[in-house]
């Protein structure tokens, strides 16, 4: 493993400054070039994995004879064929169930983070190797964020001559800019400007940071992040580990855990934070001890960047690009680990503060859905049977529960209400049954949550029916503008993450 500076990127011309008056600000020679790079190479170089596809014929056609069969079924046996939506529909929502289920229990009894030494597996220090690390950091709009994200970049725990930070920023957010040169930075870092192009895009920017990327690994934190200081030195563990054990399936990508620092700060905040920290929690580590497709989260993922060029990296069309690049990685037969030193960020507080992030959730879902459904032969011989069915459970899954929550939860509310209505039995089955796994998830995951916490837990069922109306806006995105990127909101919560309480709020998670 290197221990110095990698040879440069595809394509790059310069490592210094090109034209610009302050050395921290990056501009390569070839930037034009490295922007269409960066827009078009994953939809030139593997088209059926780019979501400007758009829906191929082979997907209209079954739409078409599936349309028509039904309509046809309505007409002439109508009963018959309600009935058998009724059961398909209960035998779908069940084993989503039992997907679920599955998920907590490995994830609680049996996952072990993939940096996390056995007994004296820990390397000493003077043999430890620590490679050239990328991280790379999209900056939107954030001019109030920066100064607490580059303490936090300055606080990781990992030898500075082997750190490759750049922070990519718009060409034209002139704000965000000059904030960062207000703030006094080391050489490891770098303010890179990404040219105005053809879709703007969080993916986008990594693509083209991608490019002239200097480490063997890459990691991804978003402009909010308070990252553990220990966490890019448990990824490499993580790697190293792997490379040692010569596994037949490599570990492409670890991620760490996302933990909201404000879940008291109101309603939504504690819901978002106890579906975080049951998904990192034990969903994520359950999918990666089951070697099943894993959906990454948007940041904290620490990447082999010879693995992710290898697929191309990032769709910059897909708005949740980091869901597509999990099924990349099992389509091609890797596989992603998670480790255990947290990322620490805010969870929304306002309500259409979490529509616009829900929704665009959704609407990536829906596009990484298509994409995944495109030639599911093709899909079930790379990535086998049993993980493509989990991919589809977790996407469609999540899709299906967002739209049918709200309609579902008016109808079993009305069978209550109405004087005569009884509700069809295997209708209470499977809502009680959805919320006593609910239950139990929550409370494996909290920890010195006290009473807010089990507020959270039995409230949960008001707050599901709200993804309804994030997937409403979902739909109509997808008709009316497929690749815009609804930006959260930051700095909204009143309650700010200190950085001497990051490892105490670590330990007491």
């Amino acid at each position: 493993m290197a221990d110095g500076w990698s040879s440069g990127p595809r394509g790059v011309a310069g490592r210094g400054c090109a034209g610009e008056a302050d050395p921290r600000v990056f501009v390569p020679d070839d930037a034009e070039t490295l922007r269409l790079h960066a827009e078009s190479h994953l939809r030139r170089t593997c088209p059926d994995w780019s979501c400007t596809l758009g829906v191929v014929p082979a997907q209209i056609r079954l739409a078409r004879q599936a349309t028509t069969l039904l309509g046809l079924g309505l007409l002439i046996f109508p009963g018959l064929v309600l009935i058998c939506l009724f059961w398909l529909a209960f035998v779908v929502f069940l084993a989503l169930i039992g997907q679920r289920v599955l998920l907590l229990i490995t994830g609680r009894f049996y996952a072990r983070p993939s940096g996390e030494p056995m007994g004296d597996e820990r390397p000493r220090r003077s043999r430890q190797i620590w490679p050239v690390y990328t991280v790379l950091v999209p900056v939107y709009r954030e001019p109030q964020a920066v100064e607490k994200l580059v303490a936090a970049l300055k606080g990781i725990d990992y030898p500075k001559r082997q750190l490759d930070i750049q922070i990519l920023i718009e060409e034209e957010d002139e704000e965000t800019l000059q904030a960062l040169l207000n703030i006094r930075m080391r050489p490891h870092f770098r303010i890179v400007p990404v040219p105005k192009g053809s879709v703007q895009t969080k993916p986008r920017a990594l693509n083209y940071g991608l490019a002239l990327a200097r480490g063997q690994y890459v990691c991804i934190y978003d402009a909010e992040d308070q990252m553990h200081a220990t966490q890019i030195k448990a990824a490499v563990r993580a790697f190293q580990r792997d490379r040692a054990q010569q596994s037949d399936a490599r570990l492409a990508c670890v991620q760490a855990p996302l933990v909201p620092h404000n879940r008291g700060d109101g309603w939504i905040a504690g819901q978002f934070s106890l579906e975080y920290a049951v998904h990192f929690g034990l969903v994520v580590p359950g999918l990666t001890a089951l070697n099943l497709p894993v959906m990454l989260g948007g940041t904290s993922n620490h990447f082999d960047r010879a693995i992710l060029e290898k697929v191309c990296g990032w769709d910059p069309y897909n708005v949740t690009e980091d869901a597509d690049l999990g099924l990349r990685f099992a389509a091609a037969g890797y596989r992603v680990g998670s480790i255990a030193p947290p990322t620490f960020e805010e969870a929304p507080v306002r309500s259409r503060q979490w529509v616009g992030q829900r929704s665009r959730w959704i609407k990536g879902f829906i596009q990484t859905l298509g994409v995944a459904t495109r030639h599911p032969a093709a899909m079930v011989r790379s990535m086998g049977f049993v993980r493509y069915l989990s991919a589809l459970g977790m996407l469609g899954g999540s899709v299906l529960s967002a739209l049918l929550h709200g309609p579902l939860g008016l109808i079993l509310l009305a069978y209550l209400l109405i004087p005569g209505l009884t509700p069809p039995g295997e209708a209470v089955f499977l809502a009680l049954t959805g919320f006593l796994v609910h239950m139990v998830a929550s409370l494996l995951v909290m920890r010195n949550w006290g009473l807010s916490g089990l507020f959270a837990m039995v409230t949960a069922p008001l707050y599901w029916p709200l993804q309804t109306l994030a997937a409403v806006k979902a739909v109509l995105e997808l008709f009316r503008n497929p690749y815009f990127w609804d930006k959260t909101e930051h700095g909204v919560s009143d309650k700010q993450l200190e950085r001497g309480a990051l490892h105490r709020a670590a330990v007491g998670l």
